[in-house]
C-alpha cells in the first residue's frame, strides 16, 4: 500500500498526474463527451506547476483536437498555437509532423491561406514523413490549393505542386487521392479558361473515382464537367453530366439523411452530458458565493454598506434588464403574429388550391383504370399524359409554396455564381416537353450560347419554371411561345412571350404592385397567385428585376433582367 501524496513507484497515481492520465484514457477509449473536463484540469495543473512542458503541450494539443472535432475552428487554432509556443521549450515534441499538419489544415479551413501556406512549406522543409508517408502527397496538394486561393493567385506554382502530388500518389496507386488531385487541377485550368485541359483532368478524376468508389467527390466532378463542357461548347455533353450530378446529389441526400438521424441521436446524448457538467459547475459556483456571503456578513459596517450598495446596483441592473426583456417579448409577439398570418395563408392555399388538383388526379386515375380494363390504348395514353401534366403542375405548386414560405421567414439562402444562360433554360425546358405536346404549343427559342449571368442557380430555375409554366397554362391549344435572350446596356435580358389569353389591365396593375392574384388558366383551374410574386422577389434578390406586359386576349410578355458576368 502506498501513500496517496507520494504515489506509486512509477508515478502514474500522483495527484498532479491524475487529470492527464484520465484525459489519455478517455481519448483512447473515445469517451469524447467526458474528456473536456479532464483536458481543462490537466492544463490547469501544469500551467500552475510548470513541472512538465511536454504534458502541458500535449494537453493543449488535445484541447485543440477536441475543439476541431466539435467544429469550433477558431478555438481549436488558438489552442494549437498555444501548444506550439510551449513546444519550443521541448527538444523533441511528440507527434511533431502531425501537429504542424493540423495547424496548417486549420488555417486553410479558416481561409487564412497565407498562414496555411507557410506551415505547409515548413512541413516540407522538415522532410519527416516516416510515420505517415502519404502525408507528403497531401501537403503537396494543399500547398497547390493555397497558391490557387491566395489574394494574388499564383497559378504556375499551384500547377507545379498539383503535379508533384499526382506523381507522389501515382507511386502508391492511390486512386482516391488521385481523383481528388485531378479534380483540383481541373478546377485550376477551368479558372484560367483552359477548357480542354480542364476537361481532360476532370475525366481522369471521374475514372479514378470509379476505381476507388469515391462517392463523396463524384457530385463535384459531374458538376465541374458540366460547366467545362458548356464552356467548351459541348452543350449536350454538359447536360448529360449535369443530370448525373443531380442523380448523385439525390443519392448523397438519402445517405446523409440516414447518417443525420444517427448524428442527431448521438448529439442529444453528448448535449445531455454537457448539461450535467454545466449544472455541477454552477452548483459549485453557487456554494462558493454562499461562503463568500457569510464571510462578508462577519465583516465591519463598511463591508455591509458595500454589499448593500452592490445589491442596489444589481437591482438597478435587473430592472433595466427586465425593461429590455419586455421590449424583446413585445417584438417577438409582433413577429409571432406575422408568422401566424403567414401560416394561416399557407394553410388556406393548401386547403383551397391543392384540393382541386388532388381530386382531379383521383378522378383521372379512375378513368385510367377503366381504360386499362377495357384495353382502350388510345384513351390510356391520353389519360397518362394528363396525369403526368397534373402531377407536374401540382409539384410546381408545392415547390412554389415551399420557397414562398421560406422567403416569408427569411430562410432562403442565395449563392451567386457564374451561370450559362442557355444551359439553364435548356435544363428547365426538359420538364415541359410533355405539357407542350399535350396542348400542341409551338416553342421558338433564340438564346445565344455565350451569355453568362451572375446569379443563384436554384433561384433562377424557379423563376424560369414559373414563367414558362404560366405561359403554357395560359396559352390555348395550338398557340405559340417564344423565348429570346440578349445583352442590352451591360445586362442580360431574357423574354418569354406567348399569344395566350393575356391579363386585363386591373389585374396587371395589381401584379405590378407586388400583390398575389388568382386567375383561371385555359383549363379552368385557378392558380395559387404566388408564382409571379415569388419570381419578383427572387429576381430582385439576385440583383435583377422583372417586367410584365400583357393585353387581354393577345398574350403576355415577361422580361427577366439579370446581372451580366463581367469579363
Amino acid at each position: 500500500m502506498t501513500d496517496n501524496k507520494k504515489g506509486t513507484k512509477d508515478g502514474r497515481k500522483q495527484p498532479d498526474f491524475v487529470p492527464f492520465h484520465n484525459m489519455h484514457i478517455q481519448l483512447y477509449e473515445r469517451q469524447y463527451s467526458e474528456v473536456l473536463p479532464s483536458i481543462l484540469a490537466s492544463i490547469a495543473v501544469y500551467s500552475e506547476t510548470s513541472k512538465n512542458d511536454t504534458l502541458l503541450y500535449l494537453s493543449y494539443y488535445a484541447r485543440g483536437s477536441f475543439y476541431r472535432k466539435k467544429g469550433l475552428k477558431d478555438e481549436a487554432l488558438a489552442s494549437m498555437l498555444q501548444a506550439e509556443k510551449i513546444s519550443k521549450n521541448i527538444k523533441n515534441p511528440p507527434g511533431n509532423v502531425g501537429f504542424y499538419s493540423d495547424i496548417a489544415n486549420l488555417f486553410f479551413e479558416l481561409q487564412q491561406y497565407e498562414d496555411a501556406l507557410q506551415y505547409y512549406l515548413d512541413l516540407l522543409h522538415k522532410n519527416d514523413f516516416s510515420a505517415n508517408k502519404k502525408l507528403q502527397g497531401a501537403v503537396y496538394n494543399n500547398i497547390a490549393r493555397c497558391y490557387a486561393n491566395i489574394d494574388k493567385h499564383d497559378y504556375e506554382k499551384a500547377e507545379s505542386y498539383y503535379k508533384k502530388s499526382l506523381a507522389f500518389y501515382g507511386k502508391f496507386q492511390d486512386s482516391l487521392n488521385l481523383a481528388a488531385v485531378h479534380l483540383n487541377l481541373g478546377d485550376l485550368y477551368f479558372e484560367q479558361y483552359k477548357d480542354r485541359l480542364a476537361v481532360d483532368h476532370l475525366k481522369k478524376a471521374l475514372l479514378y473515382s470509379e476505381v476507388s468508389e469515391a462517392v463523396d467527390i463524384k457530385d463535384d466532378i459531374y458538376f465541374n464537367l458540366s460547366l467545362a463542357m458548356e464552356s467548351a461548347g459541348q452543350t449536350k455533353k454538359a447536360l448529360e453530366f449535369y443530370k448525373k450530378y443531380v442523380e448523385q446529389l439525390e443519392g448523397i441526400w438519402n445517405r446523409d439523411r440516414i447518417w443525420g438521424l444517427a448524428e442527431q441521436e448521438k448529439k442529444f446524448i453528448v448535449d445531455k452530458k454537457q448539461t450535467e457538467i454545466q449544472l455541477l459547475e454552477k452548483e459549485a459556483k453557487l456554494q462558493k458565493m454562499q461562503l463568500d456571503t457569510k464571510r462578508m456578513q462577519s465583516n465591519t459596517f463598511f463591508s455591509i454598506a458595500a454589499v448593500l450598495l452592490l445589491l442596489l446596483l444589481v437591482g438597478l441592473y435587473s430592472y433595466n434588464q427586465s425593461i429590455k426583456k419586455n421590449r424583446v417579448i413585445a417584438l417577438q409577439n409582433i413577429q409571432l403574429d406575422e408568422l401566424n398570418a403567414t401560416k394561416d395563408r399557407l394553410f388556406s392555399i393548401i386547403a383551397h388550391d391543392l384540393r382541386t388538383p388532388v381530386y382531379l388526379l383521383k378522378e383521372s386515375n379512375l378513368r385510367l383504370k377503366k381504360a386499362l380494363i377495357k384495353n382502350e390504348l388510345t384513351d390510356l395514353e391520353k389519360q397518362l399524359d394528363l396525369n403526368i401534366n397534373m402531377t407536374e403542375n401540382t409539384y410546381s405548386m408545392l415547390d412554389n409554396l415551399l420557397y414562398w414560405s421560406l422567403e416569408q421567414k427569411n430562410g432562403s439562402f442565395y449563392k451567386k455564381e457564374q451561370l450559362p444562360l442557355h444551359s439553364i433554360v435548356e435544363q428547365v425546358l426538359v420538364n415541359y416537353g410533355n405539357a407542350l405536346k399535350i396542348k400542341d404549343i409551338k416553342l421558338d427559342k433564340n438564346i445565344p450560347e455565350g451569355i453568362q449571368v451572375y446569379a443563384d442557380s436554384n433561384a433562377i430555375k424557379i423563376v424560369l419554371r414559373n414563367i414558362i409554366d404560366n405561359a403554357i397554362k395560359f396559352t390555348q391549344d395550338g398557340g405559340s411561345i417564344k423565348i429570346d435572350a440578349g445583352i442590352y446596356e451591360n445586362q442580360a435580358e431574357l423574354v418569354v412571350k406567348d399569344n395566350g389569353i393575356g391579363i386585363n389591365k386591373a389585374m396587371l396593375d395589381t401584379i405590378k404592385s407586388g400583390k398575389a392574384v388568382r386567375q383561371k388558366d385555359t383549363s379552368g383551374r385557378t392558380s395559387t397567385g404566388l408564382g409571379l410574386e415569388l419570381c419578383r422577389i427572387m429576381t430582385e434578390k439576385n440583383g435583377g428585376w422583372l417586367m410584365i406586359e400583357s393585353e387581354e386576349g393577345k398574350g403576355t410578355s415577361v422580361k427577366i433582367v439579370l446581372e451580366l458576368v463581367k469579363k
